[in-house]
């Protein structure tokens, strides 16, 4: 019986796991781009803490990819990001009972159910021209809300959530 258990278990947890949507123009010259400049603005609803913890962790993965952040009228492209929240997202999981009888080839039963709901959170980072206004790279990470025990819980998180979505954008290579 374990035997099957396990695997049943496994293939379970691999349907949790959540990776970032990544969408892209493969014509775009990315080879080419060394600055960036961020142009996000929070919006009414958002938490400017956790904005100020997303701008940062973007400006630090790109960073590590070898980008310099400048002002936006000399930037080789610009970022923008949003955070937003979606209450109440019905489950894929329902919870339900019935009630029944069975006489005589006859037979009765009631049923109810309920689909529990829960927060989701979807973090968007989008790469734009800035002659263009066209976005050359897009990526979507959506996940359920959580409690956090602190303030550094929280950057921790979105410095992971961040790094996990621009893992696939291209660094910047020096010319040689």
């Amino acid at each position: 019986m374990f035997q099957y258990l396990l695997p049943l278990f496994m293939f379970l947890l691999m349907g949790c796991s959540k990776t970032p949507t990544v969408d892209y123009d493969p014509n775009f010259p990315t080879a080419s781009l060394q600055t960036y400049a961020i142009v996000s603005k929070a919006s009414q609803q958002s938490n400017p803490l956790n904005e100020e913890r997303i701008r940062d962790a973007v400006m630090t993965e790109m960073q590590q990819k070898g980008y310099t952040a400048t002002d936006k009228k000399t930037a080789d492209f610009h970022i923008s990001f949003a955070s937003i929240v979606k209450e109440d997202v019905p489950s894929n999981v329902s919870f339900g009972f019935g009630l029944g009888s069975f006489s005589s080839g006859v037979g009765t039963s009631i049923g109810a159910s309920h689909r529990p709901t829960k927060d989701q959170g979807e973090l968007h980072i989008n790469m734009i021209d800035p002659e263009t206004q066209k976005t050359f790279w897009r990526t979507v990470y959506t996940k359920d809300i959580r409690d956090f025990s602190s303030p550094q819980a929280r950057t921790d998180y979105f410095n992971t959530i961040v790094t996990t979505m621009l893992k696939d954008f291209p660094a910047h290579t020096s010319p040689k």
